[in-house]
């Protein structure tokens, strides 16, 4: 079940519901056009760096200074974009990605899911993922997979969200719902170019399967627990440009894979713990 109308907080009963059944909620127009500019401006920043190294090198002569942000890496970097990697986290730790994990009405559905204090947790990946462009296809997983040890009672949600609008010819994601309900299940790295991590087809129980078509200013938000996965991009010339972030239920296990100083926490909302600064923040990058 979708629900696609314009997104009033708090949830409603319906979503929470949803929540606990399916494992995602679609939330409509959360994130502030404020907050998606600025991903893009930090996205921006580190195309133009991408291409100034590419030009030094004496791998390309234009550096396509007046293509706009959607198409300017695909059609300068070209073949050379799968150098630069599947994601991008490090080179955009900026407080740009600070302010986006704050967006008041993401901020509102998440402590309402996890009914603790808002607190970040340090995995995010800055997907371009190119037309035709295989590194960036990512098979059916659980975010858990990633995690390293991490207690299977331990919520750490996804919200998912494009730079572009996303439907099924550009790489929007598909979720089976329910599946949080399966636990921490086995995975593999899968024998395709981009060696993400992926589980056995006979998990995917097709008829759960749900396409996540959406808009700019939409989030998906999905357990850590539910399997998803992106499809490739097959037609239009632009990037699918999207930016995947997480929080944590305060208490709960992040995981091993998490900030190199234990005591650190991020806190974003709290109403009796200090507030984590954006200073402070970057110093943990």
């Amino acid at each position: 079940m979708h629900i696609n109308q314009k997104q009033a907080l708090p949830l409603s009963p319906e979503q929470m519901d949803q929540w606990e059944n399916d494992g995602y909620l679609l939330l409509k127009d959360v994130v502030p056009e404020s907050a998606i500019n600025g991903v893009r401006d930090s996205f921006a920043r580190m195309v133009d760096g991408i291409i100034r190294e590419l030009k030094a090198d004496g791998i390309i002569e234009d550096e396509g200074a007046d293509l706009p942000f959607e198409t300017r890496f695909a059609q300068v970097a070209g073949e050379h974009a799968n150098r630069f990697g599947r994601s991008w986290r490090n080179q955009v730790a900026t407080p740009e990605i600070f302010a986006l994990h704050h967006a008041p009405h993401l901020v509102d559905a998440i402590g309402q899911l996890t009914g603790s204090d808002v607190v970040g947790h340090p995995v995010f990946n800055a997907r371009p993922k190119l037309p035709g462009q295989q590194l960036t296809v990512v098979p059916w997983h659980q975010d858990s997979g990633y995690f390293g040890t991490v207690s299977e009672t331990s919520l750490i949600p996804t919200a998912w969200i494009p730079l572009i609008p996303v439907d099924e010819t550009n790489g929007c994601l598909q979720v089976v719902a329910g599946s949080h309900r399966l636990g921490v299940v086995n995975h593999h790295t899968e024998d395709r170019e981009g060696k993400f991590l992926e589980v056995i087809d006979e998990l995917i129980e097709n008829a759960r399967v749900v396409t996540c078509p959406m808009e700019v200013g939409d989030a998906l938000v999905f357990h850590n627990l539910t399997l998803h996965r992106s499809l490739p991009h097959t037609t239009s010339k632009d990037i699918r440009w999207a930016i995947d972030i997480r929080y944590l239920r305060d208490g709960d296990h992040p995981g091993t894979i998490y900030w190199q100083d234990p005591d650190f926490k991020w806190v974003i909302r709290s109403e009796t713990q200090p507030i984590t600064p954006v200073t402070q923040w970057l110093e943990m990058w």
